[in-house]
């Protein structure tokens, strides 16, 4: 009959084996205030939300070249309309209470299981999808705004569609360079 060692080997494993556990226990410590990791950002620019088939993505308030929105000018709106529908939409109004009713320019017809890209304060022309450009555009632009809009608080705007109907989104004053819609 052979005899088990007993003591030093034993217990040396049982050492290794804690102090293995205790170590990948201790390294979570370091996702602590100053870390890689301790600040997330968002690739979104604007809100997003949807209604029926149609989604918004990136939706803000676009002042151009100014850091806010004075009282009695126009601002227009960023951001991109997808129809996941096999139908086409179309956008009938844009409304808020900070503004008078929305002028379009461009292409509002919300092509069926296709894009529409929202240019806010680029210059150029806007339209429908053409054999360079697949995507429509269009130009929204919220006249007579009632108050100063400034970057920070949210303010209500509401798309009527259609066939997918209506949505009210929180959108802001971007003054940010803007990041092309996806």
């Amino acid at each position: 009959m052979t005899r088990r060692p007993t003591g030093r080997p034993r217990t040396a494993l049982l050492a290794a084996t804690l102090l293995g556990a205790a170590a990948l226990v201790l390294s979570g410590c370091s996702a602590g205030a100053v870390t890689q990791t301790d600040t997330t950002i968002s690739s979104v620019v604007g809100t997003e939300g949807s209604v029926g088939q149609v989604l918004l993505r990136n939706i803000t308030l676009d002042p151009g070249a100014t850091p806010v929105v004075p009282a009695g000018s126009s601002v227009v709106l960023r951001g991109t309309i997808i129809n996941q529908a096999l139908q086409d939409d179309q956008l009938l109004s844009v409304t808020t209470p900070y503004s008078g009713p929305a002028r379009a320019e461009g292409f509002t017809t919300i092509l069926a299981n296709s894009t529409t890209t929202l240019v806010g304060a680029e210059p150029g022309p806007v339209g429908p999808p053409s054999p360079t450009n697949p995507t429509a555009s269009a130009r929204i632009t919220l006249p007579g705004v009632a108050q100063v809009l400034h970057e920070g608080p949210t303010y209500p705007v509401t798309f009527t569609f259609a066939r997918a109907g209506t949505i009210t989104l929180p959108v802001f004053v971007n003054t940010t360079i803007p990041v092309p819609a996806s």
